[in-house]
């Protein structure tokens, strides 16, 4: 076994040495979805000591379906600026929470970029993850809270499926 720059090689025959700083910046953005629950935190967390390690940027995204597009509320004849205003409310709540798990895992150093998006978890996350060309996504399980999610599948299964990185699943026992 040899050692090249702390980068633990098996069999050097058959790898080639990675450079140090390549290997310190393998991850350099990493997604990190949320819905503001308890076990969000602990994928926050690992998301936090990841970044840590490599030097990463972290991108909190937290995704809400009842947001409704224009021509939705048009629709349904809702007051826009009743319903922009509920929004502005969603959105500032969303992003001191964010903020509030950010200083509770002591990540306050890192870059942390905070993103709030209407639609459906499974496909957003993927979306997002796509838009921003992030290294790695951390997400933790969202549980099997229902017999939908026994036919359908969860959110977490969904991302791994259809996400173009690796995905960290951090398990959340109740």
């Amino acid at each position: 076994m040899t050692i090249i720059n702390k980068c633990t090689i098996s069999n050097p025959a058959a790898s080639t040495a990675i450079p140090a700083e390549r290997m310190n910046r393998m991850f350099k953005h990493i997604l990190c979805p949320t819905d503001l629950k308890e076990r969000a935190e602990l994928a926050v967390k690992k998301a936090t000591q990841i970044a840590h390690q490599f030097g990463s940027k972290i991108t909190l995204l937290n995704i809400h379906k009842e947001f409704m597009d224009e021509k939705e509320r048009e629709m349904l004849r809702v007051s826009v600026n009743k319903i922009k205003e509920k929004y502005k409310r969603i959105a500032v709540d969303s992003k001191k929470e964010m903020s509030a798990v950010i200083s509770k895992v002591h990540a306050e150093d890192i870059e942390v970029n905070y993103l709030l998006h209407r639609g459906t978890p499974e496909k957003t996350i993927v979306e997002v993850a796509n838009d921003l060309g992030v290294d790695l996504i951390v997400i933790s399980t969202d549980g099997r809270d229902n017999i939908v999610d026994f036919v359908a599948g969860t959110i977490t299964e969904h991302v791994i499926n259809a996400a173009h990185c690796p995905v960290l699943v951090i398990p959340y026992k109740k």
